[in-house]
């Protein structure tokens, strides 16, 4: 660690004296210390706790101090992160399968705990058995290590997706005994990788992780609600009232694309105009490439790109840009020009075809033991 604290010395001197400049009087802390020729890699707690980040938006959402006064790991938030633990790992996974999958981010885990924090904070007895349950009011710490445990079960893990092609496509069942290790041996390797990375990624300031940042500043709005008050903004609506409509308005609005009115998940006002033209359809169509389409399912939105409140504006960019190089622009062109035959299949759709048009038979170029059989895939599959 020694030599590491050496290459990391002065790797971060400028962002350091912007972040003097900024933070002269910090909000959180109570005097201003220099940090210009703080080794970034410092296991120290002194320096953990003084090291400043050179962001604005990290700086005022997140402390570089640590109150070690506030209780974290209690009976309540052990409790909550279980629950919504096991919840978030089921309702992911069930709704994984559908075509555009239920998005379940940080801000809902965020929510759900901050709700049942203050409602045990206030139900609950404070000691059984001499047990304590309810130590006192919901604190932040507890809130962001319930949100930490639940935050893993938000996603399904690729290894699942292995299991099922290969009980859905192959017939192969695999055993619980050996699912359940794969599972966990593909886990394993992901942390380990995490760990190594993490003096790289994690440990400097001057890393910056948006999804992570909106989360604290989450968290940090909902506790500390008295912390934004001003008397002499034109703005009177607090940070917390604002977001509770947004989340109660957007409950309502889902329910006209998804129940009530689902053409408004896909409007296709071109193909309104010829719709039995079927090079339109396919250009213009909300099945097809989707030029033109308006889309006012949030949940479509975000299903795949992820939320644009979590993501920054430049990743999102970055994205469509790629988007229409490769939609918009290279598979019209490989389609209507007949590549591979490509005009007997759709032009887009999730499932393989043979050179016929016809779904894909996998079961035909399989032998008994789940070997390709090359004879067979050239009659069929070739």
């Amino acid at each position: 660690m020694t030599k590491d604290r050496d290459i990391y010395e002065n790797i971060n001197n400028k962002s350091s004296l912007i972040t003097e400049s900024i933070y002269r009087n910090p909000v959180f802390d109570d005097h201003y210390e220099d940090t210009t020729n703080l080794p970034l890699l410092n296991n120290s707690s002194s320096s953990n706790n003084t090291e400043q980040s050179p962001y604005e938006e990290v700086a005022v959402n997140i402390s570089n101090k640590d109150d070690s006064t506030i209780l974290c790991l209690t009976v309540r938030s052990i409790f909550i992160g279980i629950l919504l633990t096991c919840v978030m790992a089921f309702m992911s996974q069930f709704f994984a399968f559908r075509t555009s999958p239920l998005d379940l981010d940080i801000g809902i885990i965020i929510l759900l705990a901050y709700m049942l924090g203050k409602l045990m904070s206030k139900i609950l007895p404070e000691r059984i058995f001499h047990i304590t349950l309810n130590p006192g009011p919901f604190t932040y710490k507890e809130h962001a290590m319930i949100t930490i445990m639940a935050a893993s079960g938000t996603h399904t893990y690729q290894g699942i997706e292995t299991l099922i092609i290969q009980r859905l496509y192959y017939k192969y069942h695999l055993s619980h005994v050996n699912s359940v290790l794969f599972l966990i041996i593909m886990h394993f390797i992901a942390i380990s990788i995490s760990g190594i990375l993490k003096r790289y990624l994690i440990w400097p300031s001057f890393m910056i992780w948006p999804k992570a940042l909106m989360g604290c500043s989450l968290i940090r709005t909902l506790i500390n609600e008295d912390e934004f008050s001003n008397n002499n903004s034109r703005w009177k609506m607090s940070r917390s009232k604002f977001f509770w409509l947004i989340v109660l308005f957007q409950f309502f609005w889902y329910w006209f694309p998804g129940y009530i009115f689902p053409l408004l998940s896909f409007i296709s006002l071109i193909c309104f105009m010829a719709p039995k033209n079927i090079i339109l359809s396919q250009v213009t169509g909300a099945y097809g490439l989707g030029l033109g389409t308006i889309e006012l399912d949030w949940n479509a939105w975000v299903s795949y790109l992820d939320s644009p409140i979590l993501v920054p504006f430049w990743a999102h960019v970055n994205i469509f840009a790629g988007f229409i190089v490769v939609v918009w622009i290279i598979t019209p062109i490989i389609y209507y020009l007949n590549i591979w035959d490509s005009q007997k299949m759709p032009i887009i759709s999730n499932r393989a075809f043979d050179k016929d048009g016809y779904f894909f038979n996998m079961t035909k170029i399989l032998t008994e033991d789940f070997h390709v059989n090359k004879t067979a895939y050239e009659i069929y599959g070739n």
